[in-house]
C-alpha cells in the first residue's frame, strides 16, 4: 500500500514507512501522505513485513504503531532498529491507553512517541521535519537477510542465560562486518565469534538506557579494509546491543518475578511445575529416581488467628528458608500455596544404582529440619514460641508413585491428607517399591 502525487515516482523519493496502522481507521497512510508530498508514504500490515520491506529498501523515517495487546513489542521494535538502520527515524504512535507500554519501548531502539490524533508540529519534530535538511534523508545501509536472521535468534535468547545472548550478539557484529572475529565485552563476560580478538582493529562502546555496559571489538575485515560506513555499522551494533542486553535483563527480572513468591522469597508454584517437568524429563533420560515432598505447617491457621498475619508471614518465611539450608543445591524448595510447601529431591549426578531407596535422603533431610524447627526462635511468637511448629508431610518417587508431574503431586497430597488424618506432626510415604505405605515421625 503506497500513496504519493500523481504521475510522480515514487521510487525516486525517500520513503515514510507506517507499520501495523491500526489507528484512526488505519488512515495514517493518507493523512501522512497529504502533510508530507515530497515523501513517498507506505504501509505495512505487520512489523515483520515491515522488517523484510526495510531490508529491501531502506526508508529514513518509520512511524509504527503500538497496541497494549502487542506481542513480543521489544523484540519488535529492536527489529524494526535493525533493519531501518541507525540513521533513519524510529517513531512509536498509540492511543493514551497504550502510552506506557509505548514509553517503556523507547530503550528497544525507538526515537520518540506520539500520542494519535497526531499534532502537526509534535509529528514534524519527531520525524526530523522541523528542520528541513538533507541529513534528514540520510539512509544506512539496509540489513542483510543473514543478519535479520541472526538478530531474530537474538531476540529470541533474551529469556536465555546472559552468556548466550552474549554470543549470539558476537555472531550478528561479525556476520555483519564481515570481520574475522568479533568479541562481545559486557560488565566482566566476554563472548567471540570466529578468531579471537587479541588486537582489535576496531571498537565502540555498549552504552544502554542505563549507562555503558560494555564495549564491542572487532578483528580485521575479510576482503580489506574498512569503510567509514563499517564504521557507522560497529556504532550502530554497539547502540542495538545496549538495548538488547537491557531489553534481556528485564526480561529476567519479570521472569524472576513471576516465579518467586513474594512473601517467602521462595519459588513459586509456576517455576516448581517448570523445574519439575524438566527434572522429570532428564530422569525418564538418564534413568534416575525424583521424590516429590509435599508439607505443610500443622494448625497453622491457629497462629494466624492468634498472633496475626505478620506472625504468619514470618512463620512462612523462616520455614521456607530453615529447610532451604538443610536441603542439597540442586534440590527445589518452592512454596506451593497457603502454608504449603513443596520440596523436589534428585541427584543431579545422574543415575543410581537399581534397587536404591531414593526417598531415604529425603527423609534425613527431613530429620535434620525438624531438629532444627524445635530450636528454631519465632521473635512475633515470643518466647513461648520455640519448640511449638510442627509439619505434617507426604512423600512420593518417580517412577515407582507416579510418572508425571500431575500423578506425583496428587500422590504426594494423598500422602499428606493420611499424615493429618494419622494425628499430624509426621510424615507418610506412599508407594517405594513393595514397602507399601508407612510413616515417618517428624518430629519427638
Amino acid at each position: 500500500m503506497t500513496a504519493g502525487l500523481p504521475g510522480d515516482d515514487i521510487l525516486t523519493r525517500p520513503r515514510l514507512l507506517v507499520v501495523a496502522d491500526r489507528l484512526g481507521g488505519g488512515r495514517l497512510v493518507d493523512e501522512l501522505s497529504d502533510r508530507y508530498g515530497d515523501w513517498a508514504v507506505a504501509g505495512c500490515d505487520t512489523y515483520l513485513s515491515a522488517i523484510a520491506d526495510l531490508c529491501r529498501r531502506p526508508a529514513p523515517a518509520v512511524l509504527a504503531c503500538v497496541r497494549r495487546d502487542l506481542s513480543r513489542a521489544a523484540e519488535a521494535i529492536a527489529g524494526l532498529r535493525l533493519a531501518a538502520g541507525p540513521d533513519a527515524r524510529l517513531v512509536l504512535c498509540c492511543t493514551s491507553d497504550a502510552e506506557p507500554q509505548a514509553r517503556e519501548l523507547l530503550p528497544c531502539g525507538a526515537d520518540d512517541y506520539l500520542l494519535y490524533p497526531l499534532q502537526a508540529e509534535e509529528l514534524d519534530a519527531a520525524l526530523g521535519r522541523a528542520v528541513p535538511s538533507e541529513s534528514n534523508l540520510r539512509v544506512a545501509p539496509a540489513a542483510t537477510s543473514e543478519e535479520i536472521v541472526l538478530l531474530s535468534e537474538v531476540l529470541a535468547s533474551l529469556g536465555e542465560a546472559p552468556m548466550t545472548v552474549l554470543q549470539r550478539l558476537a555472531h550478528l557484529v561479525q556476520a555483519g562486518l564481515g570481520t574475522r572475529g568479533a568479541t562481545v565485552v559486557v560488565e566482566g563476560a566476554a563472548a567471540t565469534a570466529g578468531a579471537p580478538v587479541a588486537s582489535p582493529v576496531l571498537t565502540a562502546p555498549i552504552k544502554g538506557p542505563d549507562g555503558q555496559r560494555g564495549r564491542l571489538m572487532i578483528a580485521d575485515r575479510r576482503g580489506g579494509p574498512y569503510t567509514p560506513a563499517d564504521v557507522a555499522k560497529l556504532t550502530h551494533y554497539a547502540g542495538l546491543a545496549g538495548h538488547v542486553l537491557h531489553a534481556a535483563a528485564r526480561q529476567r527480572h519479570l521472569h524472576r518475578l513471576a516465579v518467586t513468591d513474594e512473601c517467602s522469597g521462595l519459588p513459586n508454584r509456576r517455576y516448581l511445575h517448570e523445574r519439575l517437568d524438566g527434572i522429570l524429563a532428564r530422569a525418564a533420560a538418564e534413568r534416575f529416581p525424583v521424590t516429590m515432598l509435599l508439607f505443610d505447617v500443622d494448625d497453622f491457621k491457629t497462629y494466624n488467628d492468634t498472633y496475626g498475619h505478620d506472625a504468619g508471614d514470618e512463620i512462612l518465611r523462616a520455614t521456607g528458608a530453615l529447610f532451604r539450608q538443610h536441603c542439597r543445591e540442586q534440590d527445589v524448595v518452592a512454596r506451593y500455596g497457603g502454608d504449603e510447601f513443596a520440596v523436589v529431591f534428585w541427584d543431579a549426578e545422574g543415575s543410581r544404582v537399581a534397587g536404591s531407596t531414593h526417598p531415604g535422603c529425603a527423609l534425613k533431610v527431613l530429620d535434620r529440619f525438624t531438629a532444627a524447627l524445635r530450636t528454631h526462635r519465632f521473635p512475633k511468637l515470643g518466647p513461648s514460641g520455640v519448640g511449638r511448629l510442627t509439619i505434617s508431610g507426604g512423600l512420593a518417587t518417580y517412577p515407582w508413585d507416579g510418572a508425571t508431574r500431575e500423578a506425583l503431586l496428587v500422590r504426594a497430597d494423598e500422602a499428606l491428607l493420611a499424615a493429618k488424618r494419622a494425628g499430624k506432626n509426621r510424615i507418610f510415604l506412599i508407594g517405594g517399591g513393595d514397602a507399601g505405605d508407612r510413616a515417618h515421625p517428624a518430629g519427638d
